[in-house]
């Protein structure tokens, strides 16, 4: 018997005012934004997806938004509750919700809760939408990694790709996204600011995975050993199996090579490849008997034969006393002058995906790369002025991003001829195609000269751009949530490890969480915005340790969900970046000072938030080198002297760094103080101004008992000068 005909008829009722309408389909279908209804069905939600509750009755479902929570009724809908509700139409975000104007909440006793309905992942639409479904033979590309709050997962299915939204409340939270493959189930929703498309799937917990095989991935397939000519992939199963990798130049690889037999550690050798080339492979792993599971196919590229060179750029000013290999080049007002030979130097092809475009140095260099017989695609934010676009030559050929989420296509990024190992060139960075931000405002660009990354970038832009060719493609063209996770990750460029991510299909926020939770010695960042809650509390945990003391710049400071005071409260030194010219970047460093570690750069378009996460095209590098990590903590440190926090050593030969630890702290505190062999007098101050405590310090780290101290906030300084910290007494 069909699962819809399970409900008594007593429960498909749905009323307007006073008049009674048949079903929630009927709801759906007849009635506008605003009408008064009546609904009667059965939960299938709970706590899981926060407050919001979805009811279904044999015709469709609707869900249920009280407000704030459902405290001002008898109880709170549990899943299985027989409801009837009294309220409003309204429309949040392309979901269709009674509430939060709820008159009446009644309930009806126990319902039976429907079976999911089996689809595709394509079925996921607006027929659908508040319904319990399963899409079955699910794998995520993501397996492995830390499932975390208010974030996006994709999954695909049968050769199609949709999307799982886990929030906070979720009871994933935490849990590793499964290698296994599994049949998932959850409730069709919707997210879109325009009301089109934006279909996700919501899982209740983990009993919404249900282990479709008997055979699961227990970590996902790692890339290592990376030549010109080969590359290792790795990955282990729960269960002994044998294990072969499917690989080639597309996706329908038709090649292979055993890895291990009878075995849940798994190891296969790819050889006689090309370099600078993306190949696609899988690994399959198949028990005794018979029984087999496959990963995903993805994308892995060899080590390139281009210079490998890496370039950093900034149009602020640095800090030259803190260099290690090179001085850092800070280009002021001549940003666009070097973005312009940049662009000026392809000799085949340009790419380019650019949020916003109207400086006169660029378009020039553009309408001259143009006459030189380059081809150039131009993908943009078609909210956006654009105004430069306007004044470029008629064979460049652009294409919009037009659904008006979020802030859309956030990239900031050209590939220059990406077929040409020679020539071959990605420039990316924080920094807006506008004078504003190449002049103006704190900005940053780093370009690879490497084949390999850019055929990646080439790979995300043809994404977006819908085509291989001139000709974009409206009808194909993926943004936003639409996009997969299609490009490589891992790249050895120059002997530099280099990862790559887009936004929002890549896990970009979880590869961020990932290097902050690694920082052994130091960590620093410079950011336009941090609303992120998981982000800000990884900084927070870090600056617990007993190592690491967290510092940090934030421009937007009072934007919604803002991290800034809860770092402050947790004892951070984060300071508001609040003089001329907008702090622009999106940047960390790691162990910027500790090459024996493994120092890091963390750069590119995605502000620390989550419309870059789950809804932006946005691009993130991390680069794992002390060279380019120093260079950053030359601009760095250059901003916390324009802060007043530190002192320039041209002004003060006191403090170049004090480093305090633990923070917060309890009874005894350690003090890093690197001077030039000066002591110096560490002075505590409560947030009146006055001194608790000053004790005299020797170069080196000493120890400084906080015995009678209040708990409390202070600020801690040396000889009222170099790095004030907020620190926190427990």
């Amino acid at each position: 018997m069909n699962f819809r005909l399970l409900l008594s008829a007593a429960v498909l009722t749905v009323a307007i005012s006073a008049s009674a309408q048949d079903n929630i389909l009927d709801m759906r279908t007849n009635f506008a934004i605003g009408d008064v209804v009546t609904v009667t069905g059965v939960v299938t939600s709970d706590d899981n997806l926060g407050s919001v509750r979805y009811l279904q009755d044999a015709t469709a479902g609707i869900a249920l938004y009280p407000g704030a929570d459902w405290s001002a009724w008898s109880a709170t809908p549990e899943i299985g509750d027989s409801l009837t509700v009294t309220g409003e139409i309204t429309e949040y975000n392309g979901l269709l919700e009674v509430g939060p104007n709820l008159t009446v909440v009644t309930f009806e006793g126990a319902g039976s809760v429907p079976a999911p309905q089996v689809i595709l992942a394509s079925g996921m639409d607006e027929s659908l939408e508040g319904e319990l479904v399963q899409v079955n033979g699910v794998t995520f590309p993501l397996a492995g990694q830390e499932i975390v709050g208010n974030n996006t997962y994709d999954f695909t299915a049968d050769g199609e790709t949709g999307i799982i939204y886990v929030r906070t409340s979720n009871s994933l939270m935490g849990e590793t996204l499964t290698g296994c493959a599994v049949d998932l189930v959850g409730i069709v929703s919707q997210f879109s600011f325009d009301g089109f498309g934006g279909y996700q799937l919501l899982p209740r917990g983990p009993q919404d995975l249900i282990p479709a095989s008997g055979i699961c991935y227990t970590s996902p397939v790692v890339q290592s050993n990376m030549t010109a000519s080969s590359f290792t992939l790795s990955w282990s199963t729960d269960l002994a199996s044998d294990g072969v990798v499917e690989y080639g130049l597309t996706e329908a690889l038709g090649q292979s090579i055993a890895g291990g037999s009878n075995s849940v550690s798994h190891s296969v050798d790819l050889t006689g490849l090309e370099a600078g080339q993306i190949y696609y492979a899988r690994a399959i792993s198949t028990l005794s008997s018979g029984e087999s599971a496959a990963s995903s196919i993805r994308p892995y590229a060899t080590v390139s034969g281009s210079s490998g060179d890496i370039h950093v750029y900034f149009n602020g000013a640095v800090d030259t006393s803190v260099a290690t290999e090179e001085d850092a080049l800070s280009l002021g007002t001549d940003m666009n002058d070097t973005v312009a030979a940049w662009i000026t130097s392809a000799q085949h092809t340009l790419d380019v995906a650019a949020y916003n475009f109207n400086d006169q140095t660029l378009e020039d260099a553009f309408n001259t790369a143009a006459a030189n017989g380059v081809e150039i695609r131009w993908i943009y934010e078609g909210q956006n002025a654009n105004i430069g676009l306007g004044s470029l030559d008629g064979s460049i050929v652009t294409h919009p991003r037009t659904d008006g989420e979020g802030s859309g296509m956030h990239n900031k990024f050209i590939i220059g001829d990406a077929e040409y190992t020679d020539d071959a060139f990605v420039l990316t960075g924080s920094t807006n195609l506008t004078t504003g931000n190449l002049v103006q405002d704190l900005n940053n660009v780093i370009i690879f000269e490497d084949q390999s990354l850019a055929r990646a970038y080439t790979l995300e832009f043809e994404e977006m751009w819908g085509a291989e060719g001139m000709i974009p493609d409206a009808a194909n063209a993926k943004f936003g949530p639409d996009k997969t996770w299609n490009t490589p990750s891992s790249f050895l460029i120059g002997g530099t490890e280099v990862e790559l991510y887009f936004s929002p299909s890549d896990g970009t926020t979880n590869a961020i969480r990932e290097q902050i939770e690694a920082a052994d010695s130091e960590f620093a960042f410079a950011l336009l915005t941090l609303t992120r809650d998981d982000l800000g509390e990884a900084i927070a945990t870090l600056g617990e340790s007993f190592f690491v003391n967290p510092v940090g710049a934030i421009e937007q400071v009072n934007t919604t969900g803002s991290e800034y005071e809860n770092l402050l409260s947790a004892g951070v030194q984060v300071h508001q970046h609040d003089i001329s010219g907008d702090l622009h970047h999106k940047y960390a460093i790691v162990d910027f000072e500790s090459p024996a570690f493994d120092p890091v750069v963390i750069t590119g378009s995605h502000n620390w938030s989550s419309s870059a996460e789950n809804v932006n095209d946005e691009n993130t590098v991390i680069v794992h080198d002390a060279r380019v990590a120093n260079l950053y903590h030359q601009e760095f440190r250059a901003i916390l002297i324009s802060l007043g926090v530190v002192q320039s050593t041209e002004d003060f030969q006191g403090a170049i760094q004090c480093i305090l630890y633990p923070n917060p702290v309890q009874d005894l505190l350690s003090v890093e103080w690197l001077t030039n062999g000066k002591p110096g007098v560490l002075a505590l101050r409560d947030l009146s101004g006055r001194v608790v405590l000053q004790q005299r310090l020797q170069p080196g780290v000493s120890r400084v008992s906080l015995q009678g101290v209040a708990s409390g906030v202070y600020v801690a300084s040396i000889d009222g000068q170099g790095l004030p910290t907020r620190l926190v007494v427990e």
